[in-house]
């Protein structure tokens, strides 16, 4: 009688920094240990049965049940947050329940790469497969850095509307610009997701990302962003798109005006002389000092003439 063939792994690796990722630390910041707990215990069934899970009711129940203080509730909140990370496919989890990832199965083909059965097929990410089978095909790579050059500003009227952009590449964009988001700014991008679709968001990360915008000022950019399409009620991705283009108009036309327009001398008293205190009083702010007094609308605009200045 043939022995049956073993699906899932006796044991996974766990990487030594794990408990100081970028996601971990996201969990442990908004579930606290129990949360961290719970993610190992999730990687486990796992790979316990292969390298995916269906998820379920049941197996929602079953997790919850071995950690004290995890309703099945919060077990679905956990997941939800491990899915906008990029620990597991969106895209297989909306089309088939499944939780699984690029990482997980690469891990998975090499722990049984001495096993004398086929490669799997089932849910596996980046194969080539006929159309007619059941299996879904996905493709969860990261997207790449862009050369930041100003040569490079047709990127952002270029961008498909046919992208099909999903939660986990928003993250995955975001990460590539500036790292993972804080755990300030991930709540403040899903509640954006919230209100948008995701390629709008991406969208909005794209501007910034001509822009050049560095990673201290880039969730105050993208706020700036975000709440003047609110204010203008912009909502798809072609409004987003014909806003970008009617501000990179705008902004040529005044850098225009201004380089011909004829230099005028004001002057200007201090501060200290109108508030009567003397010069060794008065303590001149630092940029970061004066941006932080800046309204959003006002950060954005000097955030974009400091890039038509270069």
């Amino acid at each position: 009688m043939a022995r049956p063939i073993k699906e899932g792994l006796d044991y996974f690796p766990l990487d030594v920094d794990f408990a100081v990722n970028d996601k971990t630390e996201a969990i442990m910041g908004e579930f606290g240990p129990k949360g961290v707990l719970f993610m190992i215990y999730l990687l486990s069934a796992v790979y316990q049965n292969g390298y995916y899970l269906q998820w379920n009711k049941l197996k929602q129940m079953q997790l919850a049940n071995r950690i004290e203080g995890v309703s099945p509730e919060l077990a679905s909140q956990i997941v939800n947050r491990l899915i906008a990370y990029g620990t597991f496919s969106e895209e297989l989890f909306n089309s088939a329940k499944v939780l699984t990832s690029q990482r997980i199965q690469e891990t998975y083909e090499d722990a049984t790469k001495r096993r004398k059965s086929q490669k799997p097929t089932k849910y596996w990410i980046n194969v080539d497969i006929n159309k007619d089978t059941s299996v879904v095909n996905v493709d969860i790579n990261t997207q790449s850095k862009v050369n930041k050059s100003k040569s490079n500003k047709s990127k952002v009227n270029n961008y498909d509307d046919d992208a099909g952009v999903t939660r986990e590449q928003v993250f995955n964009h975001w990460t590539s610009l500036w790292d993972f988001p804080t755990g300030i700014a991930i709540p403040e991008i899903d509640e954006w997701l919230t209100e948008f679709k995701p390629e709008v968001i991406d969208f909005a990360i794209s501007v910034a990302e001509e822009y050049q915008v560095k990673r201290p000022g880039s969730l105050r950019y993208m706020r700036a962003i975000i709440k003047g399409w609110q204010k203008r009620n912009i909502k798809t991705l072609e409004q987003a798109k014909k806003a970008a283009t009617d501000h990179d108009k705008r902004t040529a036309n005044e850098s225009k005006s201004k380089r011909y327009a004829k230099p005028h001398r004001k002057e200007i008293t201090p501060k200290w002389m109108q508030n009567g205190a003397s010069q060794a009083d008065s303590k001149p702010n630092s940029s970061d000092n004066q941006q932080d007094d800046m309204s959003d609308e006002a950060f954005l605009a000097f955030m974009n003439s400091q890039e038509e200045a270069k």
